[in-house]
């Protein structure tokens, strides 16, 4: 019965799918490392684990999270049991498709989730009561990055010298997908969520006029930062490095009051400042050491990305599972999980400086990612089976 009720919460709350989902997906993907290095899998996972981390990682909690925000803000019904079965059905197959070194069907199956995800929430607009935030636009465009990022590399390998074309659309599905949807969602839950307050009705119910011009800016940004994909893919990578890290400094700063004092318990606002700054740090990075990309890309994933896609994912679930009264505590678990994500980013990041013994900074650094995980984890997952009200 408990069961039955979960999977009833988990339709109209995707979530509750979706994030464990995107934690066994990271888990598998960081794990394809370690086992490369001891000779217990005989291909070479660079593809495998890149999918793994940026599609089923990352694709599954912003999947999971736009699929129950995304209704609540539109106050729009929410997702039916076919669909989100379906989206979840397609999330699965991908993953197992790339884990099969069939990375072109991986990306094709992926793609037709996204699409489906959007004709979803597209059907729900049309119905609307209430516009979402204008930051959002960034989340949209998120999306748009990952679809268009998937065509570029799918073309690329039909089109002579598509060489451009292919490092442009990984830049888009690696980066972008996960950067603007991060900056969106951020300016808009920063200052009031993890401040520990909750939204007011004139956060949303803003005039048009304003909304408008959020949403421009919103848009501009994204624009500023597709334009830094271009830079980098035409091998101009000082400058992109610059252009992208002063675009997200600025939407931080400016939109996402970044650095303004928190409005109630501050924690998780630290927590999340702490993965907004090591991100920012990661994209300025380019500018003053080009040719270590590798490392820059670790420094931005689990620094910046994953630090932040833990903090707001604690939000949600104990939001979502009756456990809001801890938004005024230190989460020991968050803490610990956090230290140990910073220690396997500098492992991972050192790993690209010390080339004699840079497979064991791989494994030390996978192991390190697995446990932050699995401390994440033990302490959230058993709560995805709890509703608001308990």
């Amino acid at each position: 019965m408990k069961l039955k009720r979960f999977f009833r919460l988990a339709v109209e709350e995707p979530f509750r799918i979706f994030f464990p989902l995107g934690l066994l997906l990271g888990a598998i993907g960081v794990a394809l490392w370690p086992l490369f290095v001891w000779h217990a899998i005989n291909f070479y996972p660079r593809d495998a684990h890149l999918r793994l981390m940026i599609e089923g990682l990352m694709g599954s909690f912003i999947i999971g999270f736009l699929g129950t925000a995304g209704p609540r803000l539109l106050d729009a019904r929410p997702f039916a049991a076919p669909e989100t079965y379906l989206l979840v059905a397609l999330q699965v197959a991908s993953a197992a498709l790339y884990l099969n070194q069939k990375r072109t069907v991986g990306d094709v199956v992926f793609l037709a989730m996204l699409l489906l995800f959007l004709s979803f929430v597209a059907r729900r607009a049309r119905t609307r009561q209430d516009l979402p935030p204008p930051n959002f636009v960034l989340v949209l465009l998120g999306l748009v990055n990952a679809i268009g990022g998937i065509v570029l590399i799918v073309g690329a390998r039909y089109v002579t010298n598509g060489t451009f074309l292919d490092q442009l659309g990984a830049l888009m599905l690696n980066e972008g997908f996960v950067l603007l949807p991060i900056l969106g969602v951020g300016a808009f839950f920063f200052p009031k969520l993890l401040g520990g307050a909750k939204p007011e009705p004139d956060d949303l119910n803003i005039t048009i006029s304003i909304w408008k011009k959020r949403a421009w800016i919103a848009a501009l940004t994204g624009l500023v930062i597709w334009i830094s994909f271009v830079f980098e893919a035409l091998e101009w990578i000082r400058a992109s490095g610059l252009l992208r890290g002063a675009a997200v400094l600025s939407y931080f700063v400016f939109q996402g009051h970044l650095f303004e004092k928190p409005s109630g318990p501050p924690f998780l606002a630290h927590c999340f400042r702490l993965g907004a700054m090591l991100l920012i740090v990661a994209l300025f990075f380019p500018a003053v050491m080009p040719g270590y990309r590798l490392a820059n890309m670790h420094l931005a994933f689990i620094g910046g990305f994953t630090i932040i896609l833990f903090t707001v994912s604690t939000r949600v679930i104990l939001g979502h599972s009756g456990h809001a009264h801890l938004f005024q505590v230190r989460l020991k678990f968050l803490l610990g999980a956090l230290v140990l994500l910073i220690v396997a980013m500098l492992a991972r990041v050192g790993a690209d400086f010390v080339p004699p013994t840079r497979n064991r900074h791989l494994v030390y650094a996978a192991l390190i990612w697995l446990a932050a995980s699995a401390v994440w984890g033990w302490a959230l997952v058993p709560k995805l089976l709890l509703s608001e009200e308990e």
